[in-house]
């Protein structure tokens, strides 16, 4: 009888394994096609810029549904403010849209600027960052937008 057993369970642990991943991982499975590289547009600042030097966002996977999302600007002096603003932006299969915009996070007599928050997310969906970045300096005011690439969230 012991031996019945025995068999018994390697017989069903080899069938649980080699049931298809569709029965247990479904949720890894994309709800939209992946986006193609040339979806976002092009994202470099204007090169005239005296005092925006740079600006980054990204996200990344944090598990049980939830993201963190973050963006920073570089200016290339103490500037009069300096800001980020950070979106989060779903892919739905044909087009981005915003899903969670934050506040600006602004900073006076400043060359940096950072922000980060988290966010819960639906799985299933491709995601990505876009930021917005600006300097004001006396009368002069530079700003861009940059997009991060995407990642899906299972």
């Amino acid at each position: 009888m012991k031996l019945n057993a025995k068999y018994f369970v390697v017989s069903m642990l080899i069938v649980v394994l080699l049931i298809p991943g569709q029965v247990f991982g479904s949720s890894n499975k994309a709800k939209t096609s992946s986006p193609s590289d040339n979806v976002g547009p092009f994202t470099i600042f204007d090169p005239n810029f005296k005092y925006l030097d740079d600006g980054t966002g990204n996200l990344s996977n944090i598990g049980d549904s939830t993201v963190r999302v973050w963006g920073q600007t570089l200016g290339t002096q103490r500037v009069d403010t300096i800001g980020v603003q950070v979106t989060l932006q779903r892919w739905t299969g044909s087009q981005w849209v915003d899903v969670n915009t934050g506040a600006n996070s602004t900073f006076s007599n400043a060359s940096y600027a950072y922000s980060s928050r988290e966010i819960s997310v639906s799985t299933g969906y491709y995601y990505r960052v876009k930021t917005r970045h600006w300097i004001v300096y006396g009368d002069v005011r530079e700003e861009g937008t940059v997009y991060s690439d995407s990642l899906l969230i299972k």
